[in-house]
């Protein structure tokens, strides 16, 4: 198989997280409006639900999956019975998640009063199952991954402003958010054929999956709980007010968080085919150029969201939603250890089967974070959730970094940390100087993100950052080819 550049994956990965999240991110500033503080609260808490009905049927496949078949991914014979035996324990979880859903819905009267629209959200269960996405993360093909999601996105941008137009179309809005979110799963069963041909069979070899999987999967129920249990104990112990501020953050967060993880997304495959090989200096170097990348990045994202939250809230929302600046800027900090918690836990630890090891700390964070819910919401509201997303994180990135370190050293990132950090400085001083200047809540912060995007990559340049220097570069020879071209 030829190898893919993985730089070229990060940007194309990026873009599919980025689209992944720019659909709400363009329709909330419209549809928090249209529907209200207490809708958008009520969407987010039934979601928040649906999320570990999603992770019971998922399991810990997709993350075994993607390890075990870039492995194998030049025997296609091998691959054809692997990725079988996977998609039928899939199926049979899927199944399994259903029932305990439709069952618990009948059972707790809370979910009852949310039941239309767990309902239309549990869709995201079943699609997510056929959508196999692992097969294409295994082959390291996030081309296909990412035209397929444009299309789907911008179908669904559509559909939202035709459809949702008064503050009683909450179902409508799901379904569509549903659509945007995993509608167009439902091509990726048919052109893997490209791959692989999957069956439903009776050898699953439990015997050698079951255990891997479970242990991922519990990693990933723990995940799951630390990442959701701040909405969902908010939904419990507060009201749907404060959900709603607390979603207005989250979502910021989260946007910012899964374009920047694409970095990290695209090494795993790459990480677990080069350890399959005996390649242990390329690994290394692999790894501290993603770390490195990922540092360039991350630093400046986390000084502009802070420099910027209050506009950030005004430009997504309205002024109703102000209060929620405090928790955005918490959980900027936050995107910063989570991240770092990532890549030394999936992409490192993960690929290198210490998988017993990122569950370990995974429950431990798990753990913390829900007692500190418990104690601090009822007094903090929604910054109590982003203080303890904070602390998790961070118990979670210094184990799993320590933990590498043992097995692999790599080289000292704190020439990069230092440079990011003295180029994302200049952003404060742009932000006061343009704020002084001119006025405006769109025109001041567009012209706070490019002059601070510009100051950064100069400064940059003249640190000599290696990673900025070599999209330089790039950006430098696609420049003299396109001369080329006119002339």
């Amino acid at each position: 198989m030829k190898t893919k550049s993985i730089k070229i994956n990060m940007i194309l990965n990026g873009i599919k997280g980025l689209l992944g999240v720019l659909f709400p991110l363009i329709t909330f500033p419209y549809v928090s409006k249209i529907l209200g503080v207490e809708n958008i609260g009520k969407y987010n808490f039934a979601n928040s639900i649906i999320s570990y009905f999603v992770l019971l049927a998922g399991l810990g496949i997709s993350t075994y999956a993607i390890r075990e078949g870039a492995r194998i991914r030049d025997d296609k014979e091998k691959l054809n019975q692997f990725c079988s035996q996977i998609f039928t324990i899939n199926f049979i979880s899927t199944v399994f998640s259903y029932l305990l859903l439709f069952l618990l819905i009948f059972l707790v009267p809370k979910f009852q009063d949310y039941s239309i629209l767990l309902y239309i959200l549990s869709v995201q269960i079943a699609f997510t199952t056929i959508g196999i996405e692992w097969i294409y993360s295994i082959y390291e093909d996030y081309k296909f991954i990412t035209i397929r999601s444009i299309l789907f996105q911008l179908l669904s941008l559509i559909l939202l402003f035709l459809f949702v137009n008064t503050n009683s179309d909450l179902y409508i809005y799901t379904i569509i958010s549903v659509l945007a979110s995993v509608g167009a799963n439902i091509f990726n069963l048919f052109f893997s054929r490209k791959y692989c041909h999957i069956s439903i069979t009776k050898k699953m070899n439990l015997k050698k999956h079951i255990k891997p999987i479970l242990v991922l999967f519990a990693t990933t129920i723990a995940i799951t709980i630390y990442v959701n249990s701040d909405i969902t104990i908010l939904g419990f112990l507060t009201n749907d007010t404060y959900v709603g501020l607390y979603s207005v953050s989250t979502k910021i967060y989260t946007i910012i968080k899964s374009l920047l993880a694409a970095i990290v997304v695209v090494s795993i495959p790459r990480f677990s085919a080069l350890l399959a090989q005996s390649k242990k200096e390329e690994f290394k170097s692999t790894a501290e150029d993603i770390y490195k990348t990922l540092l360039t990045f991350v630093i400046p994202a986390v000084v502009g969201i802070i420099t910027l939250r209050k506009e950030i809230i005004l430009i997504v929302s309205d002024t109703n939603y102000l209060p929620a600046s405090s928790s955005l800027a918490l959980l900027s900090i936050a995107i910063f250890v989570c991240l770092g918690a990532y890549f030394w836990g999936q992409a490192m630890l993960v690929p290198l089967k210490q998988e017993k090891k990122v569950l370990k700390i995974t429950i431990i964070s798990a753990i913390v974070n829900i007692v500190l819910n418990l104690l601090l919401i009822p007094f903090w509201k929604e910054n109590a959730a982003a203080i303890t997303t904070i602390i998790a994180e961070a118990i979670a990135f210094i184990y799993c970094k320590y933990e590498t370190k043992k097995i692999i050293k790599l080289n000292s990132f704190f020439s990069v940390f230092i440079k990011s950090l003295i180029g994302s400085s200049t952003i404060l001083l742009i932000s006061f100087l343009v704020k002084k200047i001119f006025t405006g809540l769109v025109l001041t912060t567009t012209l706070i993100i490019l002059m601070s995007v510009i100051s950064y990559f100069i400064i940059e340049i003249i640190l000599k950052n290696e990673i900025i220097l070599y999209y330089a570069d790039k950006i430098k020879l696609k420049m003299k080819a396109v001369r080329s071209a006119k002339s």
